[in-house]
């Protein structure tokens, strides 16, 4: 891993955060008060815009317009807003760049989450603090944004062979840049402090078994919820095509009723259409 390290450090560099960005990470990831966010989120107007934008969307709109945080808070709830607040920091971090579909790829990440956050709702028995399951759903691959952000040129060649291909996508980038999406995002996420069990589903997603055994469950819940959203043909814009899935197969795997799975897809779709135009 050291060696992986040194190749993204010199290779890779890592993008900084802004520092409302980082302070909205820390407050959310220490479960803070609204009020506390709410006056950090107040220094970006453009993020503060697009959270009202959200409240005030067709899915949400109610009696009369939201015209403030606070409304927009009472609006959309603690869980939802902080949800919201963590995609527009991530989203607009990683600018649109190169042969990359930016649109596919946050559209396939938001949908993982809200799958991750749905089969963990209906699952039984797991250990996982609801919160980290959202962060975990809607970074897992948030490695392939970093790597096109930070060499465009050489991973355009990535997604063109990957899409070409059957071969993995992680399989192409390593033959071609020597570290894969997963190494990048432990590393990127690690230098960043996210808490160890965000930065095992970025890097174990599709090996949940080599995860650590206290972090392994987080990690399955992930990887089932990629592969049901693979299953639906919502790609993550770097290759076009995923496994089939097979409810019956897969839903067990985290304790999950295969019979729940058309009402698991629809709540996804329901929450999805709420705040998927805020993210592109």
């Amino acid at each position: 891993m050291e060696d992986i390290r040194a190749k993204l450090k010199s290779e890779h560099p890592l993008p900084p955060l802004p520092a409302v960005a980082q302070r909205l990470l820390e407050l959310i990831n220490q479960d803070a008060p609204f009020d506390d966010i709410a006056t950090v989120l107040a220094t970006d107007p453009a993020m503060a815009a697009r959270v009202l934008r959200v409240a005030n969307s067709a899915a949400l709109r109610g009696a009369s317009p939201i015209s403030s945080l606070t409304e927009a808070f009472l609006r959309l709830g603690t869980m939802q807003l902080r949800q919201l607040i963590l995609g527009l920091v991530f989203v607009h971090h990683f600018p649109r760049r190169g042969a990359f579909d930016y649109v596919a790829f946050w559209r396939h990440s938001l949908h993982v989450a809200l799958a991750a956050q749905q089969l963990e709702y209906n699952a039984l028995g797991l250990k996982l603090v609801g919160t980290e399951v959202y962060t975990a759903g809607l970074l897992h691959d948030i490695g392939i944004a970093y790597l096109n952000l930070t060499a465009t040129t050489r991973y355009k060649e990535v997604i063109v062979e990957a899409r070409a291909s059957a071969e993995p996508l992680a399989a192409v980038e390593h033959r071609l840049l020597g570290v894969d999406h997963h190494e990048a995002a432990a590393y990127l996420l690690g230098e960043w402090r996210f808490p160890p069990s965000i930065v095992a589903v970025c890097q174990h997603h599709s090996t949940p078994d080599k995860a650590r055994e206290n972090l392994r469950d987080l990690v399955r819940l992930v990887n089932v919820a990629d592969r049901l959203v693979w299953g639906q043909g919502i790609d993550n814009g770097a290759k076009r095509v995923g496994a089939d899935f097979d409810p019956l197969v897969a839903l067990p795997e985290i304790r999950v009723d295969p019979g729940r799975y058309e009402a698991i897809l629809a709540e996804i779709k329901a929450k999805a259409e709420q705040v998927e135009t805020s993210l592109t």
